[in-house]
C-alpha cells in the first residue's frame, strides 16, 4: 500500500513500520517486554518520518535529545492527542502517532489547532489549573500540571484561576505560545522527496506528485 501525506513510519535496518509504536516484539524479540525503551542496543539506529507535500521529516524522537521531538516532527506544537472520530483541529484525518499525537499538514496549522482546543467545550470553561490538570495529567508520563499551569499563568501575569474562556485573544496568543515552549520542539531533517537520505524502502512507496 503507498504511503500517504500524513503517514508516519518508523525504519530500522531495511525494516519499516506504520505502527504507533516501534515494534520491538518483532524487531528485537529478546528486548525485555517490561522496558518500553529496551531497542536492544539498536535506538540510534531507528529513525521516525512523516510524509509532508513539500518535505519528509526526519528524526528519532524515542530518543533523549537526539534531533526531531515528536512536537516537531508532527508538526503538533502542543502535542495535542486525538482518537478517531474525534474533533477536527486541521490535523491529518486519521494519522495518529505515538501516544496518539496528531500529525498536522504545517506548523501554524498545529499551532492554531491549540487555541481551537482550548477555546473548544472541554477546556473553555475550565481554570488554568484545572485545563491543564486535563492537558498535561500527572499520571501521563511525569507530568506536572501544576507547574504547567503555574508556568502560564505566569506568562500571562494572571491567576491560575482565570477561567479559560475569560482569555482574549492576544492572551490565548500568548498562553500557545508558553505551551509550545513547555513541550519543546527540537528540529529534526527536512528531506526533499528525492533525497538520497531516504531508504529505498520508503522512496518506494512515497505518493505520486504528479
Amino acid at each position: 500500500m503507498a504511503l500517504e501525506l500524513g503517514d508516519h513510519i518508523w525504519y530500522w535496518g531495511g525494516n519499516i513500520s506504520r505502527a504507533q509504536n516501534i515494534p520491538r516484539r518483532d524487531w528485537f524479540p529478546d528486548s525485555n517486554p517490561g522496558d518500553s525503551n529496551d531497542y536492544s542496543g539498536h535506538g540510534s539506529e531507528i529513525y521516525y518520518f512523516v510524509i509532508y507535500s513539500d518535505q519528509i521529516a526526519r528524526g528519532q524522537p524515542h530518543m533523549r535529545n537526539r534531533p526531531g521531538s515528536f512536537s516537531w516532527m508532527n508538526n503538533n506544537p502542543g502535542n495535542i492527542t486525538g482518537v478517531p472520530g474525534g474533533p477536527d483541529f486541521g490535523q491529518y484525518p486519521g494519522k495518529f502517532s505515538w501516544h496518539n499525537f496528531l500529525i498536522f499538514p504545517d506548523w501554524s496549522t498545529g499551532f492554531d489547532a491549540i487555541a481551537k482546543l482550548l477555546q473548544g467545550p472541554a477546556y473553555a470553561s475550565l481554570s488554568i489549573l484545572d485545563a491543564f490538570k486535563k492537558y498535561a495529567p500527572a499520571s501521563d508520563g511525569g507530568n506536572n500540571p501544576v507547574q504547567y499551569a503555574n508556568d502560564v499563568a505566569k506568562a500571562l501575569n494572571i491567576d491560575v484561576n482565570t477561567l479559560i474562556g475569560d482569555l482574549n485573544g492576544d492572551q490565548m496568543v500568548v498562553m500557545q505560545n508558553k505551551i509550545q515552549d513547555i513541550e519543546g520542539a527540537i528540529a529534526g531533517d527536512s528531506l526533499a522527496w528525492n533525497s538520497d537520505e531516504i531508504p529505498s524502502e520508503i522512496a518506494n512507496q512515497l505518493p505520486s506528485t504528479s
